[in-house]
């Protein structure tokens, strides 16, 4: 077995904690016929580094008992630049706000090799029972304190991310 050419990106990895950045590369497995990135996987890359959020700041940060999972209530995207095959992204996501029963996070995507934008969107979830899914809960205050954490080390919200974000405590710049 050989290693891999040290020249090949990574499909996607974590880059930075504050802020949270995931680098991605767009694969051919990605693309339409033409070669461009299908438009129905940008919510997929931007659901897949929220995830990664979760399991990387959320869930180490939380006390036992209480968990950063929940499901989506909504998701918001603005598509903003193609992408091709080999093309390399960052993935920026921020705390964007809590209401009573829901958190949102705000993502923005742009190319690693210019900075040109690629998206921005938000992630909404809700708090449920896990007794009954039907039933919303408060959102914990250790997963607000977390969140606020995250907003104050990862510094002021991007400028593009203003048109997504609510006015809230985590859209303070």
């Amino acid at each position: 077995m050989t290693a891999a050419p040290d020249h090949l990106p990574v499909q996607e990895g974590i880059v930075s904690m504050h802020p949270f950045v995931v680098r991605r590369t767009a694969r051919w497995s990605d693309c339409d016929p033409a070669g461009v990135v299908y438009a129905g996987r940008f919510p997929l890359y931007m659901l897949d580094a929220c995830h990664l959020f979760g399991e990387h700041v959320l869930k180490p940060a939380l006390p036992p008992g209480i968990s950063h999972r929940a499901p989506g209530k909504g998701i918001e995207m603005e598509f903003l630049s193609p992408l091709w095959p080999g093309d390399v992204f960052d993935i920026e996501i921020h705390p964007g706000g809590a209401g009573a029963h829901t958190t949102h996070l705000l993502i923005a995507a742009r190319r690693a090799d210019d900075g040109r934008p690629v998206f921005i969107g938000r992630v909404s979830s809700i708090r449920v029972s896990d007794e009954d899914r039907t039933v919303t809960m408060p959102v914990p205050p250790a997963l607000c304190a977390v969140l606020d954490d995250q907003a104050a080390r990862s510094g002021p919200l991007p400028e593009i991310l203003h048109k997504l974000a609510p006015a809230t405590r985590f859209a303070k710049g």
